[in-house]
């Protein structure tokens, strides 16, 4: 039976249980009803209905359709144990999601949900009909993380920074038998980016289909990840002119001096999500003159009152090229953790992408219908390297 077929009965299943004459006949209609469902249930284009079956007296939906802030109560249907909840959303949106209930230590993925993220925790997710999903993720669909097979990984020692980084380094297929020059593509979040983004396998599988040139690969990961000791991301990513001298000056060093690298900075691309997409924003505005491309993912522009945003209204001239995206539920980010003023991601990307206008910066700024969340970023990054290697890709491949 197709979804499409699904949502017609649903709400005559509604009616048939209410006029149900017992609770035993009750639970009869939703024994028949599970087994011939298909999940999620799409009532058209834009209207869904998420289940949830259990013994728990309550249960609630948090995610990107509730921001992450509020929870949203599922109906229960009476004298059954079967939950339901109706949500309208655009046609092509892709939303992550997870359940409470007050018997659960914690939220958890929707159990009847097959499509599941994992960014730092296992998230649902809810692709509406008109979302269409990269089939490079296909494997990926039960929340597994990405792997390192790809990857060679090294140690750079203090420098302007006094700690070490760990390094991972992608090169493209045939890179040993070839004595070829290529352009490179820096990670911020290094880590989370072959975990999470899944973002070598998506690098080896664009190039091995031809869509872009071949490449070089570099995920730096900040010291002290996902953890409250110093230094870690926040204090490498906020604008930070120390780190930006390490990226700019040692690790592209380092980088050229050990592989066969492009040296033109219209051959160099520095990318990062968040935190990650307002210094590798920060980067491009810097020192245009080593990294001529930069690529923010949901980048966290209200930072410090939109300080960037001042910089590059202070900027003579820039010519760093930019693509910006975020996601349009990205009202509440950091809820609790960033200034209430500065959690309306959207809002200052809007604000960015407005004033880079006004200025003639050379960018591409895209908006998508997801939140702040792994699941949105991997899947947008194939947008970003087919626009900066994929046409060109003759010219940035020596």
């Amino acid at each position: 039976m197709s979804p499409m077929r699904e949502h017609r009965t649903f709400q005559r299943f509604l009616e048939e249980v209410s006029r149900a004459d017992s609770p035993e006949a009750r639970r009869k209609l939703v024994d028949r009803f599970m087994e011939e469902l298909e999940y999620p249930i799409f009532e058209n284009d834009s209207n869904v209905i998420l289940l949830y079956r259990g013994r728990s007296e309550s249960v609630r939906i948090v995610g990107d359709m509730t921001e992450w802030v509020e929870s949203h109560p599922f109906t229960r249907i009476p004298e059954t144990n079967l939950f339901w909840y109706r949500g309208k959303y655009e046609s092509d949106a892709r939303l992550e999601y997870v359940l409470q209930v007050p018997d659960a230590a914690t939220p958890f993925a929707d159990p009847m949900n097959p499509w599941a993220v994992h960014g730092f925790v296992l998230n649902s997710e809810l692709a509406m009909p008109r979302y269409k999903r990269h089939p490079v993720f296909e494997p990926y669909r039960d929340g597994r993380t990405g792997g390192f097979e790809l990857l060679q990984e090294y140690m750079l020692p203090p420098g302007a920074l006094p700690y070490a980084h760990t390094l991972h380094v992608y090169t493209p297929p045939g890179y040993a038998e070839h004595t070829s020059s290529y352009p490179t593509v820096y990670f911020q979040d290094g880590r989370d980016y072959i975990e999470y983004g899944i973002a070598p396998l998506v690098i080896h599988s664009m190039i091995q289909s031809g869509r872009i040139a071949p490449l070089i690969g570099v995920f730096v990961t900040p010291p002290n990840l996902h953890l409250p000791q110093t230094p870690n991301r926040t204090t490498e990513y906020g604008m930070n002119q120390e780190y930006v001298c390490f990226f700019t000056e040692e690790l592209r060093t380092w980088i050229d001096g050990h592989f066969r690298t492009l040296r033109d900075p219209s051959t160099r691309l520095v990318i990062g999500d968040s935190y990650g997409g307002l210094i590798s924003a920060t980067i491009g505005l810097r020192r245009p003159d080593l990294f001529g491309m930069a690529y923010s993912q949901s980048g966290y522009m209200s930072f410090n009152n939109d300080m960037l945003l001042h910089e590059l209204a202070a900027t003579e001239h820039v010519r760093c090229r930019f693509f910006i995206d975020c996601g349009t539920y990205e009202h509440c980010v950091g809820r609790n953790i960033l200034p209430d003023e500065e959690g309306d991601f959207i809002a200052a990307n809007r604000r960015m992408a407005k004033l880079m206008r006004t200025r003639k910066v050379d960018l591409v700024y895209r908006e998508y219908p997801e939140g702040h969340t792994w699941g949105n970023w991997r899947a947008h990054l194939h947008d970003a390297l087919e626009y900066f290697f994929g046409a060109n890709r003759e010219r940035v491949c020596l």
